[in-house]
């Protein structure tokens, strides 16, 4: 992986946890558990509705982190970036000692952890041995409940009747609205990468070049540059008002050509989109993207330390409305990205989170007609009191290729 970071604000964490009397907070979600470790954990990843791998922070000790994995996925201990106070493998799986074998540091590790170590049987039970063995057994846990199963919270207090178990998916999702210089480093990686994609895709835009052919182009381009493809909706001409149902019509000479992109790279998500034209465009096509233009530079120019996410909207719908579509409408026209595509704050009518320092902003304004198509621009920002700053380079206007 590149950089050797940790991606967390663990001082806004911290910050978070003494505001709310924490003395620990424990992620369970594949985003949270690689927030907080630099882990991409196996098990939640392809087990996403029963695999169960947990992060513990404690106040007390919030650069060292106790990890609660299945044997199995124990070996991934070996990716966590911060020092890791302690690792218990739950459950049952087989690795096999031979005879007079001299075990490497991180065959002795995994060994210790899924060889000779505590067994509890459940990932619950491992996350209670974890708390009785760090003294949290009678503390203030914040748990991220977004990633365990119905009833496990209530069985978990039922378990340590001594602790005060709290909902604890917001206060990761509140630390996580203001980047660190790593996040936004990663954040800059993927879009330069998402961007590669994209530039392959003009390239290859021709006549006759189907959507399947185009897509592949870009996911190729992507995982080439050691990106993960998450979602790719390529369309043509009037077939953007439905941007996410396949289409066999081939690009025509006269097309729009509207992207949609996003992959993951280092944990961190990009989304991006651009409007392309096959020949020139109409008149009337060129006016609207220019008003979606329009409505992303009030965004990129006003958005400020301290402005609600309505604020934000209400200025930027403005913008367009004003700039030659009268009847512009949205439910939303961004929102925050980082670990998660949807990071906080979220860009809608009425969402009265605010702005930070640091707040990266994935803004947009899209519009779909039927007969036109899709219009769009999307791109990621730092909010800075000092002025926001792209992460992106491409041309944003309505270019013209072939």
């Amino acid at each position: 992986m590149e950089g050797a970071a940790v991606p967390a604000n663990r001082e806004r964490l911290t910050a978070r946890m003494d505001a709310l009397g924490l003395d620990a907070v424990v992620a369970t979600t594949y985003e949270n558990v690689y927030y907080l470790t630099g882990v991409s954990s196996v098990a939640l990843e392809v087990f996403p509705h029963s695999g169960q791998f947990y992060a513990v922070v404690a106040r007390d000790r919030p650069d060292r982190v106790r990890l609660v994995t299945s044997r199995c996925d124990a070996d991934q201990v070996q990716d966590v970036l911060p020092p890791v106070a302690s690792a218990v493998g739950y459950g049952t799986f087989h690795r096999e000692r031979g005879e007079d074998v001299v075990l490497t540091g991180e065959e002795e590790t995994l060994w210790r952890i899924a060889g000779e170590g505590p067994a509890p049987a459940t990932a619950l039970d491992g996350l209670m041995h974890t708390l009785r063995a760090a003294g949290l057994d009678r503390a203030r846990i914040a748990v991220d409940e977004e990633g365990v199963p119905f009833g496990w919270l209530d069985a978990l207090r039922e378990a340590l009747p001594g602790a005060d178990v709290r909902l604890g998916a917001e206060v990761l999702r509140w630390t996580r609205k203001v980047k660190t210089p790593e996040e936004i480093r990663r954040l800059t990686a993927v879009a330069a990468v998402t961007e590669r994609g994209i530039r392959a895709v003009t390239a290859a835009a021709r006549p006759g070049a189907t959507q399947r052919e185009l897509v592949r182009e870009f996911e190729t381009t992507v995982v080439a540059a050691g990106a993960r493809p998450k979602f790719t909706l390529i369309r043509f001409g009037r077939g953007g008002v439905a941007g996410q149902a396949a289409s066999r019509e081939p690009l025509r000479r006269g097309d729009s050509l509207w992207l949609d992109v996003g992959c993951v790279l280092d944990g961190y998500w990009s989304d991006i989109a651009r409007l392309y034209s096959l020949g020139e465009p109409s008149e009337r096509l060129a006016r609207y993207h220019a008003a979606m233009v329009a409505g992303e530079d009030r965004a990129l120019a006003e958005a400020r330390p301290g402005m609600t996410g309505k604020e934000l909207f209400d200025l930027a719908v403005e913008a367009v409305r004003e700039s030659g579509v009268p009847h512009y409408r949205r439910h939303h026209v961004g929102h925050g990205i980082g670990v998660e595509i949807y990071d906080p704050v979220l860009i809608t009518p009425d969402n009265d989170d605010r702005l930070e320092e640091g707040t990266v902003v994935n803004f947009e304004t899209p519009y779909y007609e039927f007969g036109l198509g899709a219009v769009q621009i999307e791109d990621p920002f730092v909010v800075t009191a000092g002025g926001n700053r792209l992460l992106t380079t491409l041309e944003r206007r309505l270019t013209v290729i072939g």
